[in-house]
């Protein structure tokens, strides 16, 4: 083998091996970029979560009544203190 042709081969060992290590370090970026949005996505998923939980404990006819007392507004039972008794 002559020294040009162990020059070009060394050449192109050298731009291969650069190329493995400049892919190798986009994949490792690449891999912690969906590491980041995989944790993101299980905290959105956890307050996502925790409203809907929120939200089922202000739907419940427990709670509805109760800010409807604390409003003054009527709960549809009837009440003595609320209707006015009328005569016959």
């Amino acid at each position: 083998m002559t020294i040009p042709r162990m020059v070009g081969l060394l050449a192109v060992l050298a731009m291969v091996g650069i190329t493995v290590v400049v892919m190798r370090a986009d994949q490792r970026q690449v891999c912690q970029r969906i590491q980041e949005l995989q944790f993101r996505q299980t905290e959105l998923r956890r307050e996502m979560w925790t409203q809907d939980m929120e939200l089922a404990r202000l739907r419940s006819p427990a709670m509805i009544r109760e800010r409807a007392e604390r409003f003054g507004l009527a709960t549809g039972l009837v009440s003595s203190k609320l209707t006015p008794k009328t005569k016959r």
